[in-house]
This record gives structure tokens, C-alpha cells and sequence, in this order.
């Protein structure tokens, strides 16, 4: 039996960026044995002597997503002649990593050390159980800077929405950005239930995905909506007022509605209803295949 392919899995402690390297870590998992080490960096440079100190199994690959984890992706993968995989179009320049795993939305060129993928990798897997029919989940996010809030039309949107199925028990789902007055807003609803970001666990997310009978996210929420269509959950996304210049989150919503993985509010309004996809989003699983096959000789 071969050995498990020693992995460093390079955390900067933001669940986002833990989702994208788990998702693949875990996505490796179901091709080959693999011995993960996750090792904590605490900031650029000082990252990168987190994992020169570090006494943890030699790794044949060290994976990271977030800036603060790119010195030390280059440092330990120098260091243990490793493979280096950064999840994301990083900050360095993208010759110094061995493979950048980059979402299409960031209009990177693919090819050579460069895998695009369709969004954000994440650790959603098509749910095998029946989904409920009687539930909808509505996620939303809150201004940024690619995109301003009106409490007012996103209230509108998510009342016609219920108002069309009295049926469904209806569950909103904040995030860090969400406005309190949103959230409050959505309260005063009648039988709807409101969960705080701060009152969720990280498997929060995935077990309501895995058996919502719809989901709508907001526009401005990616990563969310990307999980959705992952989790092979029929998902619509609400409109949010856009800020101008370069939206790249915009124009990572907009892929999913033109691979029909998803519907907008506007085509709902037209008569449209979400519906799950034939092919559910498995993006970590491709990408970890296309890496074994890139380098045979890890596993």
C-alpha cells in the first residue's frame, strides 16, 4: 500500500480561505491517502517563519489561499522541495508557486502554472439525501466594496418571494456584512426565522444547504452562491445595487447564471423557478485530478 501523500495545509484563520483549502485537501482525500498537517500563520514574513520552524512531517505539498500565506508557501515548499499550490491569483508573481489555482472572474490567462477554475474552490459535495421541498434558505451578504445595500429592495424582493410560496418555511441567514437593520427587518416577518452570523458554526452552512429545497443568495455574496450550486441545491440570486469600475464579483454571479446553474430575480419575475442542476458545480474534485495528473509521481 502506498504511503498517504503528506500534505501542508497553511491557514491564516479566515473561514473562507479555510473552506477553499480544505475543499481541495478533501476533495484529494477521495482519490488517494493523504496525511494533512494544517499549520497556523500568523502574517506575511512572520508566516514564513512560522513554517520554517515548523517540525511537523516533511510535505510533498503545501496548499494556502490568502496573502498572508504566500511567503510561506514559497519558504516551506523551498525548504521540503515541495510542490507549492496558492488558491487564488496571488499578490507575488505567479512564476515563484509551482500551481495558482485561479477563479475565471479574475480574467487571468489559464495555461502553464495556471488552473482556472468556475469560482472559489469549496468543501460542497452534491447532497445525496432527498432535500426538503418545504424549506427555503435565503443567504445574504451586505455593502462592500464591489457592491452598495438597499434594506428596502432587497426587502421587496425576498416579500414577493414568500408572498409567491406561503407554504415554504422561510430561514434568513446573515453573514458578517449583513446590516442589522436587515436583519431586524426580516424579524418582524411573519413566520420567518433569522440566524445571525455570529450565532452559525462552520457546518452551519452545509448541512442547510444539503437539504433546502431552494436557495437565493445575494448577488454580492460569491462564495455562498458558488456553495449552493456545489451542494446541487436549486439556488436563485437576488439583485444588489453594483458600485462601479471593475466588479469581478459581479462577474463571477453572472457565470453561474450563464452556465445555468442558477436564476436571477429578474428571470423569476419573467416566470423562471430555480431548479436543481443536471450536473452539480464540483470544482476541488476537477482540480484535484487535474493536480494528480499533473504530477503522477505524489501519490
Amino acid at each position: 500500500m502506498a504511503s498517504p501523500l503528506p500534505i501542508w495545509r497553511l491557514s491564516d484563520g479566515r473561514r473562507g480561505h479555510d473552506n477553499q483549502s480544505l475543499g481541495l485537501i478533501e476533495a484529494l482525500q477521495r482519490l488517494v491517502a493523504v496525511h494533512c498537517t494544517q499549520i497556523a500563520v500568523s502574517g506575511a514574513i512572520a508566516g514564513a517563519l512560522d513554517v520554517l520552524a515548523a517540525r511537523s512531517r516533511r510535505p510533498s505539498l503545501v496548499i494556502g489561499a490568502g496573502h498572508a500565506t504566500h511567503l510561506a508557501l514559497i519558504a516551506a515548499a523551498h525548504r521540503h522541495r515541495a510542490r507549492s499550490v496558492v488558491l487564488m491569483n496571488p499578490s507575488l508573481p505567479r512564476r515563484l508557486f509551482d500551481l495558482c489555482i485561479v477563479p475565471r472572474h479574475d480574467a487571468v490567462r489559464g495555461g502553464g502554472n495556471v488552473l482556472l477554475s468556475l469560482g472559489a474552490l469549496n468543501r460542497m459535495q452534491a447532497a445525496s439525501a432527498p432535500r426538503d421541498a418545504r424549506e427555503a434558505l435565503v443567504l445574504l451578504g451586505g455593502p462592500s466594496r464591489h457592491h452598495a445595500w438597499d434594506d428596502a429592495a432587497m426587502l421587496e424582493q425576498i416579500r414577493a418571494l414568500a408572498a409567491a410560496a406561503p407554504d415554504l418555511r422561510w430561514v434568513a441567514a446573515g453573514s458578517p456584512r449583513t446590516p442589522v437593520s436587515m436583519l431586524a427587518a426580516l424579524a418582524r416577518l411573519p413566520a420567518w426565522t433569522v440566524v445571525r452570523f455570529e450565532d452559525t458554526s462552520a457546518q452551519w452552512l452545509p448541512e442547510r444547504l444539503a437539504r433546502a429545497g431552494v436557495v437565493w443568495v445575494s448577488e454580492d455574496s460569491v462564495s455562498m452562491a458558488y456553495e449552493a450550486v456545489s451542494s446541487g441545491a436549486p439556488t436563485g440570486v437576488l439583485a444588489v445595487p453594483a458600485r462601479g469600475g471593475d466588479n469581478r464579483v459581479q462577474a463571477a454571479t453572472q457565470a453561474l447564471l450563464d452556465a445555468g446553474l442558477a436564476i436571477g430575480i429578474a428571470e423569476w419575475r419573467a416566470g423562471a423557478r430555480p431548479r436543481t442542476p443536471q450536473r452539480p458545480l464540483q470544482e476541488a474534485d476537477r482540480c484535484a485530478r487535474a493536480l494528480l495528473e499533473r504530477w503522477p509521481g505524489l501519490a
